[in-house]
């Protein structure tokens, strides 16, 4: 076993399950996925911490626990379709083409799209550069729709790339921790359902407007 695949397994023991993920696909996709291949430049040696990782830009890489936690909320079933909102390095899109039968990943910068490109050249996830909030239309509709970073608001595209009983998954609010939310169709509404604290930065595009009352 190479070092990287028994901090893998530390990760797993010392942070995910006792976190209360249960879930034995999602223990097993966290298990197989190799975060160090993911990291940015510089950090492989610390991908097994329980730490966020920076990005730049104000974009943050999801810690294990809470990206763990986050999928098990999302509940991703074989046969489904995903779309996973911020790719970043591509880290959570990797764990989810584990999970469900298509995943598709869209991220907003240049730098990180094409390095996210690259990582999942070998997952079989389709990788688009474009908008956040405007998620990828040409692969809708999605059965999970699962935003790796928080959201303020500007959830009504994705909402329409929904199946009708679809859900979003996203730590969520306006005030801090965010919390980790599930999302669902209703018809035309989009009903909200908080689980548990999230820490998450606010992805491009989803933040609130400051309103000035006089």
């Amino acid at each position: 076993m190479s070092d990287f695949a028994r901090l893998r397994q530390g990760m797993v023991d010392c942070q995910i399950r006792v976190a209360d993920v249960t879930d034995p696909r999602v223990i097993a996709a966290f298990s197989e996925t190799p975060r160090e291949n993911y990291m940015p430049a510089g950090r492989r040696d610390v991908a097994y911490l329980d730490s966020r990782a920076p990005l730049g830009g104000g974009r943050e890489m999801l810690d294990p626990m809470t990206l763990a936690k986050l999928v098990q909320l999302a509940d991703p079933r074989e046969g489904e379709t995903a779309l996973v909102v911020g790719a970043g390095l591509g880290y959570a899109a990797a764990v989810l083409s584990r999970l469900v039968a298509v995943v598709t990943a869209v991220e907003s910068d240049p730098a990180l799209a094409a390095a996210a490109r690259a990582n999942l050249a070998g997952d079989g996830v389709t990788l688009v550069e474009g908008p956040l909030p405007a998620g990828a239309p040409n692969g809708a509709p999605y059965d999970l729709i699962f935003i790796d970073g928080a959201v303020e608001d500007g959830l009504s595209a994705l909402a329409g790339q929904l199946k009708p009983h679809g859900r979003i998954i996203a730590p969520a609010g306006r005030t801090r921790p965010t919390k980790a939310t599930i999302f669902r169709r209703n018809g035309a509404e989009l009903g909200a359902a908080p689980a548990f604290d999230a820490h998450a930065a606010v992805l491009p595009g989803f933040a609130a407007e400051d309103v000035f009352a006089l």
